[in-house]
């Protein structure tokens, strides 16, 4: 069997997450992103999303990334995040009425300047993904 990959999550405040993995999957600028022990190295820039990963026991952790970097180098697979959120304690409700009201200000006038647009749709997607990660929580079985 190869050995398991060490995943490290980091963010500014803490580490959110440290586990010997045999898988994980996560949300990169440019789609999603899955590791196996033995993956070449790479560097890449998070997007939003659900990061999943696989402990050796066959467990599964499931956290959500807001932006930061990804590194494979070996069998260490480190994730610097701006953000997480462990996606047990997003509540669905709250989510969709996040989106909803990012969503309506997304068409507001003021909404017209760059760096308006910028924050806004930050907020869409945090959102949106908070949606998505509570209704693939509520979908799993116990």
């Amino acid at each position: 069997m190869a050995t398991p990959i060490h995943c490290t999550v980091v963010t500014p405040n803490a580490i959110s997450l440290e586990e010997k993995a045999t898988y994980v999957s996560f949300e990169a600028w440019d789609g999603q992103v899955g590791v196996m022990p033995g993956t070449s190295p790479f560097l890449t820039r998070l997007g939003t999303g659900v990061l999943t990963v696989t402990s050796e026991t066959g467990s599964i952790k499931q956290i959500l990334t807001d932006g930061g970097f990804a590194q494979m180098q070996g069998d260490n697979l480190t994730l610097l995040a701006d953000n997480t959120v462990d996606i047990s304690s997003i509540d669905a409700k709250q989510a969709e009425a996040l989106l909803l009201q990012a969503n309506q200000k997304a068409v507001e006038p003021g909404a017209t300047t760059p760096a308006a647009r910028e924050s806004i749709e930050r907020v869409q997607r945090v959102a949106q993904a908070k949606v998505n990660a509570a209704s693939r929580r509520v979908g799993q079985r116990a």
